[in-house]
């Protein structure tokens, strides 16, 4: 169920076409584009957009992996231990991947925040989304201890905190809009 209402409101998120900045806003101040170090301020939000949907493919990815560790020998007629090993490989370097596009999304959704000046709705879903980007990160450390690196495993692998920051950025981007 929890899966289910996370890929629901990714999906409301895509399609709400609030979301996405045309350029046609009746601003006073037509000539000013902000900017963070020559970067427009909408474009980034919607490079935002794009990584945080890479990263947020792990809700697809997981239970795939999991079927596929179970099912994909005999799917694919290949022996047991080498597909295992093969996809193995393939989930660390796709977790890796997610470590840096999550942190990519994050960085760059902050400097769009920063640079447009949000509603206080927006920061608290960056606040969730750093809290994920965070608790992740420690998760792969083996400096603290072990009931430390379980906490925030507990952290980064609920679903709430996601589904709160889509959410919160869903609101917040209509407010501002």
């Amino acid at each position: 169920m929890k899966r289910w209402l996370l890929f629901l409101t990714l999906t409301l998120l895509l399609t709400a076409t609030s979301v996405a900045a045309d350029g046609d806003d009746d601003d006073d101040n037509d000539d000013f584009e902000a900017t963070l170090l020559g970067l427009d301020g909408e474009g980034t939000g919607d490079v935002a957009l794009w990584l945080m949907v890479a990263t947020l493919s792990i809700v697809v990815w997981k239970p795939a992996f999991k079927w596929l560790r179970t099912n994909g020998p005999e799917l694919f007629n290949k022996e047991p231990r080498p597909f295992k090993k093969s996809l193995g490989v393939f989930n660390r370097r796709y977790m890796r991947a997610h470590n840096w596009i999550g942190f990519a999304a994050a960085a760059v959704g902050t400097a769009h925040g920063y640079v447009l000046e949000w509603h206080w709705t927006l920061w608290a879903a960056m606040a969730a989304l750093w809290f994920l980007v965070i608790s992740g990160y420690l998760m792969q450390q083996k400096w603290p201890p072990k009931e430390f690196r379980r906490g925030a495993r507990l952290l980064h692998m609920q679903r709430a905190l996601s589904v709160v920051a889509v959410v919160l950025l869903f609101v917040g981007h209509n407010i501002v809009d």
